[in-house]
């Protein structure tokens, strides 16, 4: 076992084996998907193109529902190589590569927009802060950051039901960033990991989208 576990996890086969086990789900009609497609959309220009990265990007079904409300040169990037072959075929204008989010094979401030599509729960611990810096890395100022994942009352850890061994990690990762006064909070969306989005009582069923702008002209205030 090695400190990335998960990672090498992903990459070697269990990220197919959750697109395969999700893959349904992915092609289906989604409230949730759409709710957090128009909340990004109205964060974008009308009138002129937006370089979009999606980090767990699946087989870019969210990044195809995006384009058709905006302007965008899409790209995606996720550790399963069946999903990215399976995006290809499927939805040939966006580009998509397998990598994880540590990692991100893009040059620096390539993307106006960043936005990690349910995946960060399962970014190994050891990996977080890397995670984190690439982001900041490839996303350009002024960009807009766009994290969904889960959002319960305190950070928790679970066991991943699916393969022992690996653990799944429950907090507002947005807080990562958040920290960085380069960015600041512009939008939220409190959802549920339930199928109809309805608001749940129970903590670890919470789920929400974030949206921040990144500004380094703002970040400080000078004093002289």
């Amino acid at each position: 076992m090695t400190n990335h576990t998960q990672r090498e996890a992903f990459l070697h086969g269990e990220g197919d084996h959750w697109f395969e086990r999700n893959r349904p789900a992915l092609e289906a009609a989604n409230p949730l998907r759409d709710r957090v497609i128009e909340r990004i959309a109205a964060q974008l220009p009308s009138d002129s193109r937006s370089r979009v990265l999606e980090v767990g990007c699946g087989l870019g079904q969210n990044l195809d529902a995006l384009a058709a409300r905006r302007p965008i040169d899409a790209h995606g990037v996720d550790p399963s190589p069946a999903a990215v072959e399976a995006g290809r075929s499927r939805f040939p204008a966006l580009a998509l590569d397998v990598g994880t989010a540590d990692a991100l094979p893009y040059p620096d401030a390539a993307f106006d927009v960043v936005w990690f599509g349910f995946c960060f729960y399962l970014v190994d611990r050891t990996l977080l802060q890397r995670a984190v810096s690439e982001a900041d890395r490839v996303l350009a100022d002024g960009g807009l950051l766009a994290v969904l994942d889960f959002d319960p009352d305190v950070p928790t850890v679970r066991t991943y039901h699916h393969r022992p061994g690996l653990r799944s990690y429950k907090m507002d990762h947005s807080r990562l960033f958040l920290a960085n006064p380069a960015y600041v909070l512009v939008d939220k969306l409190a959802l549920s990991h339930m199928p109809d989005c309805a608001w749940q009582a129970d903590p670890q069923e919470r789920v929400a989208l974030t949206l921040s702008r990144k500004s380094l002209a703002y970040a400080y205030k000078d004093l002289g």
